[in-house]
């Protein structure tokens, strides 16, 4: 049995890109421990199966931390999917065997002995498949597996029905839908009065579901506006800044769906088995083909225009722009929607 240390220092969607990277029928017997960012431990915790893992800051404190790890414990290969500098030099520094990683960055190319070149910005593949990719590079290298037309596996997470947070909130079990405004900004959004506008047209809709907006603190230029229409309704409930990431996670799986934008919550639900509605941008590198929610029940919106973008917006240089401002979803959703409830 070989021991094996995979890596992604990122944030909640791209761990939960990646997570699933393990499940590789070579590595069955093999011993699996994760190295994710501080603050997602709860994305391990509730895997199916439930994930090995050590949580790291990306400082000197992060690098004291993992230097311990290796020190403490022997691995045969590891696979980093997203790391800085530092920890490419660890896995070299305490000789790690098999050094799986993306061959791009100066340090990939001096501490690590395996891997691929991949052109993620071209946006061809999914971002698991990507991941995958990665994996199946240390299968052959660990045991001789050449087999490159396996499905890319799909995160399971598993999270239950919490009572006592649903009677906290006056919510019962699928009586509500989650609208998740706010992103950290790597993508694209939806106006807020665009939000404001699918929230009436959903409770005109669906009378029966409470709408329920989640977000952090920190999503007030998503959440103001919304939260200034609707404050006060009965029909309407804002959880900003309200509940834990574990609490989230019950609140989505007891969740009637989800819509929100590019952004690790769409990816939580997904991996839950909720239907997940997504808004995405048109932008190359931003686009569904790479980031879409994959779980039981997705999909995605998002401008029908030919984007001449490949990383960031040409705003007023481009022809469609606000390209976002014109998506217009909510029959589409409709349709869609109404699929999941029988």
């Amino acid at each position: 049995m070989n021991r094996i240390l995979f890596i992604r220092l990122d944030k909640i969607g791209d761990l939960v890109c990646t997570l699933c990277a393990d499940d590789h029928p070579s590595l069955k017997e093999d011993s699996k421990h994760w190295l994710i960012s501080k603050n997602l431990e709860f994305i391990p915790e509730h895997a199916v199966p439930k994930r090995k893992y050590s949580s790291l800051t990306k400082d000197w404190q992060g690098f004291k931390d993992l230097y311990q790890i290796l020190k403490d414990s022997y691995f045969d290969a590891s696979v980093s999917f997203q790391c800085p500098w530092w920890v490419h030099f660890l896995l070299f520094y305490f000789r790690i065997p098999i050094r799986v990683g993306v061959l791009s960055k100066w340090h990939s190319f001096l501490f690590l002995n395996a891997g691929l070149r991949q052109k993620r910005s071209h946006a061809e593949l999914h971002e698991s498949d990507y991941n995958f990719q990665l994996v199946q590079v240390l299968a052959e290298k660990l045991h001789g597996t050449k087999i490159t037309s396996l499905p890319t596996p799909v995160l399971q997470l598993e999270a239950g029905t919490n009572e006592i947070l649903l009677h906290k909130w006056h919510l019962k079990d699928h009586s509500y839908f989650i609208v998740h405004p706010g992103m950290a900004g790597s993508s694209l959004n939806w106006p807020q009065d665009r939000y404001v506008q699918f929230i009436s047209d959903f409770h005109g809709a669906y009378p029966d579901l409470k709408i329920v907006m989640t977000g952090t603190t920190a999503d007030s230029e998503y959440l103001d506006q919304i939260l200034s229409r609707f404050e006060g309704k009965d029909f309407f409930l804002s959880l900003q800044g309200k509940v834990n990431s574990f609490e989230l996670l019950s609140l989505l799986s007891s969740s009637a769906g989800i819509l929100a934008p590019s952004t690790g919550v769409l990816h939580l639900a997904a991996s839950l088995g909720v239907p997940s509605f997504g808004i995405f941008s048109p932008i190359k590198v931003q686009h569904p083909t790479r980031w879409a929610p994959r779980g039981q029940v997705t999909k995605t919106y998002l401008p029908t225009v030919q984007c001449p973008a490949k990383h960031h917006c040409l705003k007023e240089k481009c022809p469609h722009f606000n390209c976002m401002d014109t998506l217009d979803l909510f029959d589409d959703f409709k349709t869609d929607f109404d699929k999941t409830r029988g």
